[in-house]
């Protein structure tokens, strides 16, 4: 009997404070937006910033008054703890849609095994492809996600192209 090829999934929600803070307000889309300490205070450190700060050079941990300096009319917000896992929790639903075999990386990461799955749902690369639209569409968040025969390659799969990608490394091509 062959053993099956495993299809080995790695999610990563791409700025996941920052897109969960723009999904909750849909106003700040398009605009240069970190999650910091008290925005009134102006004080703290950047916990999360959206594409847009990144491109202006804004990095996690540097303070909020560097930021400041390179955007002015920044967006800041307090973060929302809460709202993060709540949303994490309902992502991992959409993953356990396609399979039961979620393992949690962090809030914002999992890796999930498909090895099973792409009987119902077809290869990897279409069962990425589906959970993305599916993020997409019901949460307005985006994801990255690699997609390999184990889970090193997967995660370094879903690093590979971001914002918003599917990236696969297979056994020819890693």
């Amino acid at each position: 009997m062959e053993k099956k090829k495993r299809v080995i999934l790695h999610s990563d929600l791409n700025n996941f404070f920052a897109s969960v803070e723009i999904a909750r307000d849909p106003s700040l889309a398009g605009k240069p937006l970190i999650v910091c300490g008290d925005p009134k205070a102006r004080h703290g450190i950047v916990l999360a910033k959206n594409e847009e700060a990144k491109k202006l050079g804004i990095k996690t941990a540097e303070t909020v008054y560097s930021a400041l300096k390179k955007c002015p009319n920044l967006q800041m917000v307090e973060s929302h703890f809460s709202d993060y896992k709540r949303y994490s929790r309902l992502v991992r639903e959409i993953y356990e849609r396609y399979t039961e075999k979620v393992e949690e990386c962090s809030i914002d990461e999992c890796a999930l095994d498909m090895t099973e799955s792409v009987a119902l749902f077809g290869d990897g690369k279409t069962i990425a492809e589906k959970i993305r639209a599916d993020v997409k569409r019901e949460l307005h968040l985006t994801v990255s996600i690699g997609v390999s025969f184990n889970k090193a390659f997967a995660k370094l799969g879903s690093e590979l192209k971001k914002p918003d990608a599917v990236t696969v490394i297979s056994e020819e091509n890693y």
